[in-house]
Protein backbone atom coordinates (compact mmCIF):
# COMPACT_ATOMS: atom_id res chain seq x y z
CA UNK A 1 0.00 0.00 0.00
CA UNK A 2 2.61 2.50 0.78
CA UNK A 3 4.46 2.12 -2.80
CA UNK A 4 1.25 2.85 -4.49
CA UNK A 5 0.86 5.54 -1.98
CA UNK A 6 4.00 6.96 -2.64
CA UNK A 7 3.68 6.85 -6.59
CA UNK A 8 1.56 10.27 -6.16
CA UNK A 9 4.68 12.61 -5.17
CA UNK A 10 4.89 15.35 -6.82
CA UNK A 11 1.04 15.64 -7.92
CA UNK A 12 -0.32 18.78 -7.75
CA UNK A 13 -3.97 18.13 -5.75
CA UNK A 14 -7.38 20.51 -6.47
CA UNK A 15 -4.98 22.74 -8.45
CA UNK A 16 -3.47 24.18 -5.70
CA UNK A 17 -1.41 21.62 -3.28
CA UNK A 18 1.60 19.93 -4.25
CA UNK A 19 2.07 16.42 -2.69
CA UNK A 20 5.47 16.87 -1.52
CA UNK A 21 6.77 13.53 1.15
CA UNK A 22 4.54 10.96 1.76
CA UNK A 23 4.03 10.17 5.46
CA UNK A 24 2.26 7.33 5.79
CA UNK A 25 -1.37 4.98 5.29
CA UNK A 26 -3.73 3.32 7.05
CA UNK A 27 -6.24 0.87 5.31
CA UNK A 28 -8.78 3.80 4.59
CA UNK A 29 -6.49 6.51 4.13
CA UNK A 30 -3.28 8.11 3.37
CA UNK A 31 -1.05 11.44 4.26
CA UNK A 32 1.37 13.79 2.66
CA UNK A 33 3.15 16.78 3.15
CA UNK A 34 2.10 20.01 1.68
CA UNK A 35 1.82 23.48 1.86
CA UNK A 36 -1.17 25.96 2.61
CA UNK A 37 -1.41 29.95 3.36
CA UNK A 38 0.34 32.70 2.31
CA UNK A 39 3.25 33.11 2.89
CA UNK A 40 3.24 29.09 2.43
CA UNK A 41 3.83 26.97 5.58
CA UNK A 42 3.93 23.64 5.81
CA UNK A 43 0.32 21.97 6.18
CA UNK A 44 -0.92 17.46 6.33
CA UNK A 45 -3.12 16.57 3.30
CA UNK A 46 -5.08 13.36 4.36
CA UNK A 47 -7.07 11.67 1.61
CA UNK A 48 -10.04 9.27 2.38
CA UNK A 49 -12.43 7.25 0.10
CA UNK A 50 -14.93 9.51 -1.53
CA UNK A 51 -17.77 7.13 -0.60
CA UNK A 52 -21.03 8.98 -2.60
CA UNK A 53 -23.62 8.38 0.42
CA UNK A 54 -21.42 9.54 2.71
CA UNK A 55 -19.13 12.43 1.31
CA UNK A 56 -21.96 15.37 2.15
CA UNK A 57 -22.22 14.04 5.65
CA UNK A 58 -17.78 14.10 6.14
CA UNK A 59 -17.85 17.31 4.42
CA UNK A 60 -20.04 19.20 7.37
CA UNK A 61 -18.56 17.03 10.03
CA UNK A 62 -15.32 18.95 8.47
CA UNK A 63 -16.80 22.36 8.35
CA UNK A 64 -17.83 22.00 12.04
CA UNK A 65 -15.03 20.76 12.96
CA UNK A 66 -13.20 23.87 11.32
CA UNK A 67 -14.94 26.28 13.91
CA UNK A 68 -13.26 24.58 16.96
CA UNK A 69 -10.78 26.29 18.35
CA UNK A 70 -8.72 24.77 21.22
CA UNK A 71 -4.68 24.69 21.73
CA UNK A 72 -4.27 20.93 21.96
CA UNK A 73 -6.36 20.17 18.68
CA UNK A 74 -5.19 20.48 15.55
CA UNK A 75 -6.08 22.66 13.02
CA UNK A 76 -8.23 21.98 10.40
CA UNK A 77 -7.32 24.20 7.17
CA UNK A 78 -9.54 23.16 4.19
CA UNK A 79 -11.42 20.24 2.34
CA UNK A 80 -12.64 19.65 -0.61
CA UNK A 81 -13.15 16.23 -3.66
CA UNK A 82 -10.22 15.72 -6.10
CA UNK A 83 -9.20 12.23 -8.56
CA UNK A 84 -6.13 10.68 -7.96
CA UNK A 85 -6.08 8.58 -11.35
CA UNK A 86 -8.75 7.05 -11.58
CA UNK A 87 -10.24 6.78 -7.73
CA UNK A 88 -12.14 9.77 -6.87
CA UNK A 89 -11.18 11.17 -2.99
CA UNK A 90 -12.46 13.45 -0.93
CA UNK A 91 -9.50 15.05 0.96
CA UNK A 92 -8.60 17.47 4.30
CA UNK A 93 -5.49 19.87 4.66
CA UNK A 94 -4.47 20.20 8.43
CA UNK A 95 -2.15 21.97 10.61
CA UNK A 96 1.07 20.22 10.28
CA UNK A 97 2.89 18.06 12.79
CA UNK A 98 6.64 16.62 12.72
CA UNK A 99 5.60 13.67 14.67
CA UNK A 100 3.22 11.57 16.90
CA UNK A 101 3.06 9.01 19.45
CA UNK A 102 2.67 5.66 17.25
CA UNK A 103 6.59 6.65 16.14
CA UNK A 104 7.70 6.98 19.58
CA UNK A 105 6.66 4.00 21.64
CA UNK A 106 8.36 1.48 19.66
CA UNK A 107 11.66 3.01 20.91
CA UNK A 108 10.30 3.30 24.10
CA UNK A 109 7.65 4.12 26.93
CA UNK A 110 6.66 7.43 28.00
CA UNK A 111 8.00 8.67 31.23
CA UNK A 112 5.22 9.30 34.12
CA UNK A 113 5.75 12.97 33.82
CA UNK A 114 5.55 12.94 30.22
CA UNK A 115 2.45 10.89 30.57
CA UNK A 116 1.02 12.99 33.31
CA UNK A 117 1.31 16.04 30.29
CA UNK A 118 -0.35 13.98 27.49
CA UNK A 119 -2.87 13.11 29.84
CA UNK A 120 -3.78 16.31 31.02
CA UNK A 121 -3.84 17.18 27.26
CA UNK A 122 -5.87 14.90 26.43
CA UNK A 123 -8.73 15.74 29.00
CA UNK A 124 -8.84 19.08 28.11
CA UNK A 125 -9.48 18.29 24.89
CA UNK A 126 -11.89 15.88 25.55
CA UNK A 127 -13.99 17.93 28.03
CA UNK A 128 -13.93 20.58 25.23
CA UNK A 129 -15.49 18.11 22.62
CA UNK A 130 -17.74 16.71 25.09
CA UNK A 131 -19.24 19.94 26.56
CA UNK A 132 -20.26 20.50 22.86
CA UNK A 133 -21.79 16.85 22.19
CA UNK A 134 -19.40 15.98 19.90
CA UNK A 135 -16.62 12.69 20.63
CA UNK A 136 -12.99 12.67 19.09
CA UNK A 137 -13.75 8.72 18.06
CA UNK A 138 -10.38 7.69 17.05
CA UNK A 139 -8.37 8.18 19.84
CA UNK A 140 -5.26 6.47 19.83
CA UNK A 141 -1.10 7.19 19.71
CA UNK A 142 -0.93 7.68 16.07
CA UNK A 143 -3.38 10.47 16.80
CA UNK A 144 -1.47 12.12 19.50
CA UNK A 145 0.78 14.72 17.70
CA UNK A 146 3.76 17.09 18.34
CA UNK A 147 3.34 20.12 16.87
CA UNK A 148 6.97 22.50 17.79
CA UNK A 149 6.71 21.36 21.96
CA UNK A 150 3.35 21.24 22.16
CA UNK A 151 1.07 18.42 22.23
CA UNK A 152 -1.64 18.33 20.00
CA UNK A 153 -4.71 15.64 19.20
CA UNK A 154 -5.90 14.99 15.71
CA UNK A 155 -9.39 16.48 14.74
CA UNK A 156 -10.45 14.99 10.91
CA UNK A 157 -12.32 12.34 12.72
CA UNK A 158 -14.52 14.35 15.42
CA UNK A 159 -18.01 13.35 15.09
CA UNK A 160 -21.44 13.87 16.71
CA UNK A 161 -22.54 11.81 19.90
CA UNK A 162 -24.07 9.12 18.70
CA UNK A 163 -22.97 9.36 15.27
CA UNK A 164 -21.94 5.82 13.37
CA UNK A 165 -18.40 7.27 12.14
CA UNK A 166 -16.26 4.12 13.04
CA UNK A 167 -13.77 4.29 9.83
CA UNK A 168 -14.02 1.27 7.30
CA UNK A 169 -12.69 -2.08 8.24
CA UNK A 170 -12.87 -4.26 11.71
CA UNK A 171 -12.96 -2.55 15.59
CA UNK A 172 -9.25 -2.28 16.76
CA UNK A 173 -8.15 -2.35 20.57
CA UNK A 174 -8.78 1.11 20.34
CA UNK A 175 -12.49 1.26 19.68
CA UNK A 176 -14.87 0.66 22.66
CA UNK A 177 -16.56 -2.73 22.51
CA UNK A 178 -20.23 -1.15 22.14
CA UNK A 179 -19.08 1.89 19.37
CA UNK A 180 -20.52 -0.31 16.44
CA UNK A 181 -23.90 -0.57 18.11
CA UNK A 182 -23.87 2.46 20.06
CA UNK A 183 -21.64 4.75 17.86
CA UNK A 184 -19.45 7.80 18.70
CA UNK A 185 -19.25 8.42 22.43
CA UNK A 186 -17.81 10.48 25.14
CA UNK A 187 -17.59 7.22 27.30
CA UNK A 188 -15.83 5.24 24.36
CA UNK A 189 -13.78 8.03 24.37
CA UNK A 190 -12.58 6.83 27.59
CA UNK A 191 -12.22 3.84 27.15
CA UNK A 192 -9.69 4.45 23.70
CA UNK A 193 -7.84 6.99 26.34
CA UNK A 194 -7.50 4.35 28.71
CA UNK A 195 -5.84 1.78 26.09
CA UNK A 196 -3.67 4.67 24.57
CA UNK A 197 -2.67 5.13 28.60
CA UNK A 198 -1.65 1.45 28.72
CA UNK A 199 0.45 1.84 25.66
CA UNK A 200 2.21 5.13 26.44
CA UNK A 201 3.72 3.02 29.89
CA UNK A 202 3.99 -0.45 28.63
CA UNK A 203 4.66 -0.29 25.11
CA UNK A 204 2.17 -2.69 24.43
CA UNK A 205 -1.65 -2.29 23.58
CA UNK A 206 -3.26 -4.65 25.57
CA UNK A 207 -5.59 -5.95 26.46
CA UNK A 208 -7.02 -7.94 23.29
CA UNK A 209 -9.94 -6.56 21.68
CA UNK A 210 -11.60 -10.12 21.38
CA UNK A 211 -11.73 -9.80 25.30
CA UNK A 212 -15.65 -9.12 26.46
CA UNK A 213 -16.33 -11.46 29.40
CA UNK A 214 -15.45 -8.84 31.98
CA UNK A 215 -13.33 -6.00 32.61
CA UNK A 216 -9.73 -6.01 30.72
CA UNK A 217 -6.91 -6.18 32.91
CA UNK A 218 -4.07 -3.87 33.14
CA UNK A 219 -0.69 -4.34 34.16
CA UNK A 220 -0.25 -4.37 37.74
CA UNK A 221 3.60 -2.33 36.99
CA UNK A 222 1.34 0.97 36.06
CA UNK A 223 2.66 3.45 38.50
CA UNK A 224 0.06 5.81 40.91
CA UNK A 225 -2.17 7.38 39.79
CA UNK A 226 -2.25 6.02 36.17
CA UNK A 227 -2.97 2.27 37.01
CA UNK A 228 -6.50 3.23 38.81
CA UNK A 229 -7.07 5.73 35.91
CA UNK A 230 -6.59 2.62 33.24
CA UNK A 231 -8.96 0.35 35.49
CA UNK A 232 -11.59 2.77 35.40
CA UNK A 233 -11.17 4.01 31.63
CA UNK A 234 -11.59 0.25 30.07
CA UNK A 235 -14.88 -0.77 31.96
CA UNK A 236 -16.98 -3.34 29.80
CA UNK A 237 -20.16 -1.33 30.98
CA UNK A 238 -19.83 2.00 29.70
CA UNK A 239 -21.84 3.44 32.65
CA UNK A 240 -19.28 2.31 35.30
CA UNK A 241 -16.35 4.03 33.28
CA UNK A 242 -15.03 7.05 35.02
CA UNK A 243 -16.05 10.57 32.81
CA UNK A 244 -13.39 13.69 31.89
CA UNK A 245 -13.87 14.97 35.37
CA UNK A 246 -13.22 11.90 37.74
CA UNK A 247 -10.18 11.19 35.95
CA UNK A 248 -9.19 14.78 36.51
CA UNK A 249 -9.99 14.78 39.85
CA UNK A 250 -7.95 11.71 40.65
CA UNK A 251 -4.99 13.15 38.30
CA UNK A 252 -4.88 16.21 40.44
CA UNK A 253 -2.99 16.61 44.12
CA UNK A 254 -5.51 17.80 46.50
CA UNK A 255 -5.84 21.56 46.95
CA UNK A 256 -4.34 23.05 50.24
CA UNK A 257 -6.98 23.56 52.97
CA UNK A 258 -7.64 27.06 53.44
CA UNK A 259 -6.23 29.46 56.28
CA UNK A 260 -9.74 31.16 56.98
CA UNK A 261 -12.96 29.48 56.39
CA UNK A 262 -14.86 30.14 53.44
CA UNK A 263 -17.25 29.86 51.14
CA UNK A 264 -17.31 26.65 49.17
CA UNK A 265 -19.32 26.42 45.59
CA UNK A 266 -20.28 22.93 44.22
CA UNK A 267 -18.53 20.21 42.87
CA UNK A 268 -19.66 20.66 39.90
CA UNK A 269 -18.03 24.18 39.69
CA UNK A 270 -15.01 23.24 41.04
CA UNK A 271 -14.59 20.18 38.35
CA UNK A 272 -15.01 22.49 35.63
CA UNK A 273 -12.61 24.62 36.87
CA UNK A 274 -10.20 22.05 37.53
CA UNK A 275 -10.38 20.88 33.99
CA UNK A 276 -10.09 24.53 32.27
CA UNK A 277 -6.80 24.72 34.21
CA UNK A 278 -5.52 20.96 33.42
CA UNK A 279 -3.06 21.60 30.78
CA UNK A 280 -1.32 24.01 32.56
CA UNK A 281 1.31 21.93 33.77
CA UNK A 282 4.16 21.84 33.40
CA UNK A 283 4.95 20.21 30.06
CA UNK A 284 7.83 18.49 28.69
CA UNK A 285 8.48 18.07 25.10
CA UNK A 286 6.55 14.92 24.77
CA UNK A 287 7.59 13.66 21.90
CA UNK A 288 11.38 13.08 21.94
CA UNK A 289 13.71 10.01 21.38
CA UNK A 290 15.90 11.05 24.13
CA UNK A 291 14.00 12.53 27.60
CA UNK A 292 16.96 13.37 29.04
CA UNK A 293 17.52 16.98 29.75
CA UNK A 294 20.31 19.20 30.67
CA UNK A 295 18.56 22.35 32.40
CA UNK A 296 19.85 25.88 30.73
CA UNK A 297 22.79 27.54 32.92
CA UNK A 298 21.86 31.71 33.76
CA UNK A 299 23.88 33.43 31.25
CA UNK A 300 26.89 34.83 33.29
CA UNK A 301 27.06 37.96 34.16
CA UNK A 302 29.48 40.69 32.16
CA UNK A 303 31.49 42.99 34.49
CA UNK A 304 32.47 46.22 33.33
CA UNK A 305 35.95 47.31 31.62
CA UNK A 306 38.46 47.94 34.17
CA UNK A 307 39.62 51.87 32.55
CA UNK A 308 43.55 51.05 31.08
CA UNK A 309 45.94 52.28 33.39
CA UNK A 310 47.53 56.10 32.62
CA UNK A 311 50.77 57.60 34.20
CA UNK A 312 49.74 61.18 32.63
CA UNK A 313 48.39 63.66 34.84
CA UNK A 314 44.46 64.92 33.83
CA UNK A 315 44.50 66.95 31.07
CA UNK A 316 42.52 69.35 32.67
CA UNK A 317 44.18 69.72 36.06
CA UNK A 318 44.16 73.23 37.58
CA UNK A 319 47.91 74.93 36.70
CA UNK A 320 50.54 75.83 39.80
CA UNK A 321 50.76 79.63 40.36
CA UNK A 322 54.18 80.02 42.11
CA UNK A 323 54.74 83.72 41.19
CA UNK A 324 54.56 85.72 44.27
CA UNK A 325 52.19 88.38 44.21
CA UNK A 326 53.36 91.95 43.48
CA UNK A 327 53.72 94.84 46.05
CA UNK A 328 51.07 97.33 46.39
CA UNK A 329 54.09 99.72 45.49
CA UNK A 330 55.29 97.95 42.40
CA UNK A 331 51.18 98.12 41.47
CA UNK A 332 50.69 101.48 41.76
CA UNK A 333 54.31 102.80 39.91
CA UNK A 334 52.98 100.59 37.14
CA UNK A 335 49.76 102.11 37.31
CA UNK A 336 47.47 98.86 36.83
CA UNK A 337 44.88 98.46 39.02
CA UNK A 338 44.35 95.69 41.22
CA UNK A 339 43.17 92.53 39.80
CA UNK A 340 40.14 89.87 41.04
CA UNK A 341 41.64 86.93 42.22
CA UNK A 342 41.42 83.87 39.44
CA UNK A 343 39.38 81.09 40.48
CA UNK A 344 40.49 78.15 38.04
CA UNK A 345 38.27 75.97 36.71
CA UNK A 346 37.11 72.95 38.22
CA UNK A 347 39.29 70.21 37.32
CA UNK A 348 37.40 67.48 34.87
CA UNK A 349 36.84 64.18 36.87
CA UNK A 350 38.82 61.31 35.28
CA UNK A 351 36.65 58.48 34.33
CA UNK A 352 37.23 55.46 36.91
CA UNK A 353 35.49 52.67 37.61
CA UNK A 354 33.70 54.40 40.81
CA UNK A 355 31.76 56.37 37.47
CA UNK A 356 30.61 52.99 36.36
CA UNK A 357 27.76 51.76 37.83
CA UNK A 358 25.34 48.73 37.67
CA UNK A 359 21.67 48.99 36.87
CA UNK A 360 19.19 48.10 39.34
CA UNK A 361 15.37 47.19 39.35
CA UNK A 362 13.03 49.89 39.93
CA UNK A 363 9.92 48.38 39.55
CA UNK A 364 9.01 44.09 39.21
CA UNK A 365 5.64 43.22 38.27
CA UNK A 366 5.15 39.69 38.60
CA UNK A 367 3.35 37.59 36.51
CA UNK A 368 -0.55 37.44 37.45
CA UNK A 369 -1.47 33.41 38.06
CA UNK A 370 -4.15 31.84 40.10
CA UNK A 371 -3.01 29.64 43.22
CA UNK A 372 -5.39 26.99 41.52
CA UNK A 373 -3.25 27.04 38.56
CA UNK A 374 -0.16 27.12 40.27
CA UNK A 375 -1.54 23.86 42.44
CA UNK A 376 -1.15 21.66 38.63
CA UNK A 377 2.48 22.18 38.43
CA UNK A 378 5.08 19.08 40.07
CA UNK A 379 8.33 20.32 40.90
CA UNK A 380 9.04 24.34 38.48
CA UNK A 381 8.03 25.64 35.53
CA UNK A 382 11.24 27.86 34.87
CA UNK A 383 10.73 30.59 32.09
CA UNK A 384 13.79 33.45 30.90
CA UNK A 385 12.75 36.19 29.18
CA UNK A 386 15.79 38.64 27.69
CA UNK A 387 14.88 42.46 27.82
CA UNK A 388 16.47 45.26 26.09
CA UNK A 389 16.29 48.22 28.27
CA UNK A 390 16.93 51.86 27.29
CA UNK A 391 19.42 54.48 28.60
CA UNK A 392 15.85 55.39 30.58
CA UNK A 393 15.15 52.47 31.74
CA UNK A 394 12.19 51.60 29.96
CA UNK A 395 11.73 48.17 28.21
CA UNK A 396 12.05 48.61 24.33
CA UNK A 397 12.15 44.61 23.35
CA UNK A 398 11.34 41.41 25.28
CA UNK A 399 11.68 37.76 23.65
CA UNK A 400 11.80 34.28 25.06
CA UNK A 401 15.12 33.13 26.10
CA UNK A 402 14.03 29.65 27.55
CA UNK A 403 10.35 29.24 26.85
CA UNK A 404 10.02 26.58 29.16
CA UNK A 405 7.38 23.95 28.56
CA UNK A 406 4.23 25.62 29.10
CA UNK A 407 2.95 28.22 26.39
CA UNK A 408 0.85 29.67 29.24
CA UNK A 409 3.21 29.88 31.99
CA UNK A 410 5.49 31.59 28.87
CA UNK A 411 2.94 34.10 27.93
CA UNK A 412 2.12 35.36 31.03
CA UNK A 413 6.06 36.01 32.12
CA UNK A 414 6.39 37.76 28.55
CA UNK A 415 3.73 40.10 29.67
CA UNK A 416 4.90 40.67 33.11
CA UNK A 417 8.59 41.37 32.10
CA UNK A 418 7.49 43.96 29.33
CA UNK A 419 6.21 46.31 32.51
CA UNK A 420 9.73 46.22 34.17
CA UNK A 421 11.43 49.26 34.51
CA UNK A 422 14.88 49.88 35.49
CA UNK A 423 17.74 52.22 37.13
CA UNK A 424 19.91 52.46 33.62
CA UNK A 425 23.36 51.01 34.23
CA UNK A 426 26.37 53.92 33.91
CA UNK A 427 29.48 54.29 32.20
CA UNK A 428 31.94 57.52 32.68
CA UNK A 429 28.96 58.93 34.72
CA UNK A 430 26.58 58.86 31.70
CA UNK A 431 22.99 56.14 31.40
CA UNK A 432 23.49 54.08 28.47
CA UNK A 433 21.23 51.26 27.18
CA UNK A 434 21.33 47.58 28.71
CA UNK A 435 20.45 43.67 28.52
CA UNK A 436 18.99 41.99 30.76
CA UNK A 437 17.32 38.19 31.51
CA UNK A 438 14.49 37.65 34.05
CA UNK A 439 14.52 34.49 35.20
CA UNK A 440 10.66 33.41 36.42
CA UNK A 441 9.98 29.98 38.49
CA UNK A 442 6.51 29.53 38.69
CA UNK A 443 5.75 26.47 41.36
CA UNK A 444 2.72 25.75 43.94
CA UNK A 445 4.08 27.72 46.77
CA UNK A 446 4.41 31.05 44.38
CA UNK A 447 6.35 32.70 40.83
CA UNK A 448 9.64 34.06 41.94
CA UNK A 449 11.80 36.71 39.43
CA UNK A 450 15.60 37.24 39.13
CA UNK A 451 16.86 39.40 37.10
CA UNK A 452 20.32 39.40 35.55
CA UNK A 453 22.10 42.40 33.80
CA UNK A 454 24.10 40.83 31.29
CA UNK A 455 25.22 44.06 29.28
CA UNK A 456 26.81 46.49 29.56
Amino acid sequence: MNEAWKQWEGTVVDGRFALREFQGSSDHSAVFLTFYGSPAQHAAIKFVDANPARAQLQFSRWERVARLSHPHLIRLLHWGRCQLGNAPMLYVVTEFAEENLSQILPHRPLTTTETEYMLRSALEVLAYLHGAGLAHARLKPSNLLAVRDQLKISSDTICAAGEKCLSPGEPTVYDAPEIATAGASPAGDIWSLGITLVEALTQRAAPGGAMRQGDPAVPETLPAPFLEIARQCVRLDPQRRWAVSDIAARLLPPPAPPPKPRIRFGYVGTAVIVLALAALLAAPKLLRRNPAETPAQPPAQLKSPEPPPSDQPAANAPATRPQEEASPSTRAAKKIPPSPAVVPPPAQPIPTRSNNARGAVAEKVMPSVSHRSLNTITGKVRVAVRLAVDKSGHVEHATLSSPGPSRYFADVALSAARRWTFEPPRVAGDAVASQWIVHFAFGREGVEAKPDQVSP
